[in-house]
């Protein structure tokens, strides 16, 4: 079964050469749509870019639970109002918000409980979204991604609101990431065979359709994207989203997605 939508995922696009080489990339592998972080200088003025070139834009962001100037619109409060107020406005497509922590007490750390009620605040960052995309008069998707097994690892998470505001989640349910000293380390087994279960199973609390997401594809052979693909079929999902673009991305993985 083919994928009808491919998702190409983006952490860094700073100017508008990074913004041609993420837009040939994303040609290369047949996506329809790029997810872009929100730290982009440059995504609100390069949507209807996207758009020309026949590519739906969505943003995404780990946002952080305390206020901070630095970076820009990193507060959740302030990323949302920056989504509603310029984002929408420019014609975004989705936004897809990615709540996690690392057990650090950090500015994004979704557990903390030091800092006020972060499940209130969730609420408040989704209805924000969903309200200015709602008065957009355009189709908008909303979404939630996490580590795949974080609803069950991690349960002071405020999973709940953001499953409740969700159109779809997106377990990362990668079997490779570079660790901290910039290595491929295999994780989830190290296989999608064996990292994809895990994330479907810890999602089903959402009771949202769940797409699970390939990753980090830098790090990964063309053969393991084959299989994703073919996993994605046996469970009849017919969207692919690929995390992330960047120039060790090799190009037989390229290849690869876009046979899928």
């Amino acid at each position: 079964m083919p994928l009808t939508d491919k998702v190409l995922w983006v952490v860094d696009m700073s100017d508008r050469h990074d913004e041609q080489a993420i837009a040939q990339h994303a040609a290369t592998i047949g996506a329809n749509t790029v997810c872009i972080r929100t730290s982009s200088p440059i995504l609100a003025d390069a949507i209807p870019r996207f758009h020309a070139a026949g590519m739906k834009v969505y943003a995404w962001r780990w946002p952080a639970v305390v206020p901070t100037r630095r970076p820009p619109h990193y507060f959740a409060t302030d990323q949302a109002n920056f989504v509603a107020t310029t984002l929408i406005p420019a014609g975004l497509d989705g936004y897809i918000v990615d709540p996690e922590s690392d057990d650090d007490h950090g500015v994004n750390d979704w557990e903390r409980r030091d800092v006020g009620d972060l499940a209130q605040l969730a609420q408040s960052f989704c209805a924000t979204i969903r309200h200015a995309a709602a008065n957009s008069g355009r189709p908008f998707l909303f979404g939630t991604t996490s580590g795949s097994n974080y609803p069950r690892v991690k349960p002071k998470i405020p999973f709940q609101e953001f499953f409740a505001a969700s159109d779809r989640v997106y377990p990362q349910t990668y079997w490779r990431m570079r660790d901290k000293h910039d290595r491929p380390v295999d994780i989830h087994g190290g296989t999608p065979a064996s990292a994809m279960p895990g994330g479907l199973a810890d999602f089903a609390v959402a009771h949202k359709p769940i797409i699970p997401m390939a990753g980090e594809i830098d790090t990964v052979t063309p053969e393991e994207i084959a299989q994703y693909g073919a996993l994605l079929a046996q469970h009849n999902i017919t969207e692919g989203h690929f995390y992330e673009d960047n120039l060790r991305v090799p190009p037989a993985v390229l290849d690869a997605i876009r046979l899928l």
